[in-house]
């Protein structure tokens, strides 16, 4: 009998022989347009999720494409030597560069990629069989750069798709790939439990946590969905293809819209000054270097302790050298960090964080290596306090488009401390009554904090709503800026420049004899307080200006410059001992309280604190004398009584 069109189409829909006992899957049809339209999407599949992996990667790197990356290899064996970098931990995904903390809206973003990268390898080990599943594990541990998860879920697969361990209820079997991959997920909020010990507030700790419940939630979801698709459309090729796109789109979409390509470039650039101005106990290496030289040096030998002062020595005058391999390699570093910055500049002018990368820039041109710190700890730690030449451009630029800010008020001081340098007093005071009049609302009140060795803690309510969980924190809130500070500085320069024109020397020993001689000379505002002749170089000054109306704060730096708290202690009173006393006696006050109780004598740094109060109550170091003892609080509360 001849066969009808009818019983020829459904002779292609037939199944192979022995599929009543066998499950299902797409591979089942016999009919080539079922095996070539399975194996294209198949295809499809693996390009979707390639793309999911490369956002992984993107979002904890600001790098498209893994493999093409510089030291892409060491960075995946040092995953499994246990180095813990962050372009391979799973944990970098939650802390940075663009953390749940700062930026709650990744909660969801984060979430919901794991939820892919988790679901979707199983689903096509269950509906494409085991060996199908394998390319979507290697993009996870290749593209996504996220070996350990790929092992996870080479194991999820065998459990969900392999017998003995898989069942005829798909969904049970899902369930079943997927307890791997919650315990892998467990292992993870371990890794990443130190970022939240010690924090009061709960919700900090939740942000941690909820990522990965909604991974679970998310896949758990996904696999009803397309289990459900695909076994109404009777396991036909195309079930997982929307999902997935589905499941690429949203993370990406809400990155997009509600945090921002701006926002992760920022927090690189952040990550990279870190790195690149991180503090380094060079003690090892220096014991180290001293012990060869001292090994190789030819007999008789000098003694050890000789030979590590030698060492020392030659430390510190290789960080003090231009041309020294520290000096080239921070310069090298400023330049790479401005480079970034200027880029970022371009291609995001209108990004609220503009400021705050310019500021980074101008930070990083203003780095100099503390030798001070060098010379008593060992420790290479760098300082910016004192600004360069080279980063007014940038600060008059941050100062022009956020003037009013934080980062506006930095500029401020810093552009106030170069125009004083040049002479330029007048602009100074200016910049500096300005900044004055817009934060100095009490400094030291609430955390004045670093001169007197306060810490700080959060101003506001420790009661956390629902609303904040999803609340983002300003640009500046991660840079480490102490407005405290800022002001108790700025105060002291504009006093300074306020009150010492000298009706003979004029500004002169401030800032040098106005250029006329040329750059030979110098005032007290071109001298860095912690470059190693700071000290003989006042001297110098005050040799050259006798009876300067500035001398009193020469004495006062020359003090405070001194390491020997008891030589210390002996020229402040010598010059608090004097009739006329000028406008650095309440800040000399208060630095002799403060010594006092560096050598454990509580009583009389009290006592002074308590004649700094009373005889100079509206002065800004009476505030700082407030934190040091209830007898100068007293004093200042009796002081401002009628």
């Amino acid at each position: 009998m001849t066969e009808t069109p009818a019983s020829l189409i459904n002779s292609a829909d037939a199944l192979t022989e022995g599929d009543s006992k066998r499950l299902k899957d797409v591979w089942s049809r016999s009919g080539s347009k079922y095996r070539i339209r399975a194996i294209a999407l198949l295809g499809v599949n693996v390009l979707l999720f390639a793309g999911v992996g490369s956002f992984a990667f993107w979002i904890r790197s600001g790098e498209f494409f893994a493999p093409a990356r510089d030291g892409y290899w060491h960075a995946l064996v040092a995953t499994f030597m246990g180095v813990g970098e962050a372009s391979v931990s799973l944990g970098s995904l939650l802390a940075g560069p663009v953390g749940v903390e700062d930026v709650p809206m990744m909660i969801p973003i984060v979430g919901l990629l794991m939820a892919t990268l988790i679901a979707i390898p199983i689903l096509v080990a269950i509906l494409y069989r085991f060996w199908s599943a394998i390319p979507f594990i290697a993009v996870v541990g290749f593209i996504a750069v996220m070996p350990w998860l790929a092992i996870t879920l080479l194991g999820s697969c065998i459990l969900a798709s392999v017998r003995p361990f898989r069942t005829r209820f798909r969904f049970m079997s899902a369930l079943i790939g997927l307890i791997p991959a919650i315990v892998y997920l467990v292992l993870a909020w371990d890794g990443t439990h130190e970022a939240v010990v010690g924090k009061i507030d709960p919700v900090d700790a939740i942000k941690y946590v909820a990522p990965w419940v909604l991974a679970v939630v998310a896949g758990a979801c996904v696999f009803g969905v397309v289990l459900t698709i695909a076994d109404f459309v009777d396991y036909r090729p195309g079930a997982v293809t929307p999902l997935l796109a589905l499941m690429l789109a949203i993370p990406v979409a809400l990155f997009e819209q509600r945090v921002g390509r701006d926002e992760l470039y920022y927090r690189l650039l952040e990550q990279l000054d870190r790195a690149y101005f991180a503090e380094v106990d060079a003690t090892l290496s220096w014991e180290q270097a001293a012990r060869q030289r001292w090994e190789m040096h030819p007999l008789p030998r000098p003694s050890w302790d000789a030979m590590r002062q030698i060492e020392a020595e030659k430390w510190q005058m290789e960080l003090a050298s231009d041309i020294s391999p520290y000096e080239s390699e921070l310069a090298r570093h400023q330049a790479d960090v401005a480079g970034r910055c200027d880029w970022f500049h371009k291609h995001y002018p209108e990004s609220r964080y503009l400021p705050s990368a310019l500021f980074i820039k101008a930070r990083a041109l203003d780095r100099r290596v503390d030798l001070v710190e060098f010379r008593e700890t060992k420790w290479i730690r760098f300082y910016d306090e004192f600004p360069s030449v080279a980063s007014k451009e940038t600060w008059l630029m941050i100062l022009r488009n956020r003037p009013d800010t934080v980062l506006g008020a930095i500029a401020r001081s810093r552009l106030a401390h170069l125009e004083a340098r040049e002479c330029d007093v007048d602009r100074a005071v200016a910049h500096l009554a300005e900044l004055l009049l817009q934060f100095d609302s009490g400094v030291g009140e609430a955390g004045g904090a670093e001169l007197v060795g306060d810490v700080a803690g959060d101003e506001g309510s420790s009661v956390t709503t629902f609303r904040s969980v999803l609340e983002r924190e300003s640009p500046e809130s991660s840079l480490g800026v102490s407005m405290d500070r800022l002001v108790l500085e700025s105060r002291r320069l504009y006093e300074l420049l306020t009150e010492n024109r000298d009706p003979l020397y004029d500004y002169d020993p401030l800032c040098g004899p106005r250029r006329a001689q040329g750059d030979t000379w110098y005032g007290m505002l071109d001298l860095d307080p912690r470059h190693g002749s700071y000290v003989r170089r006042l001297e110098r000054l005050s040799r050259a200006y006798p009876n300067a109306q500035v001398g009193d704060n020469l004495e006062l730096e020359i003090a405070k410059a001194t390491s020997d708290p008891a030589v210390r202690i002996s020229r402040l009173e010598k010059m608090l001992s004097r009739p006329s006393l000028g406008d650095a006696t309440a800040e000399a006050l208060l630095r002799l309280s403060l010594t006092y109780r560096e050598i454990g004598q509580a009583r009389k740094s009290e006592e002074v604190a308590s004649q700094l109060v009373a005889g100079y109550p509206e002065s800004i170091w009476a505030r700082q004398a407030e934190k040091i003892s209830p007898l100068s609080s007293a004093g200042r509360i009796t002081s401002r009584k009628p």
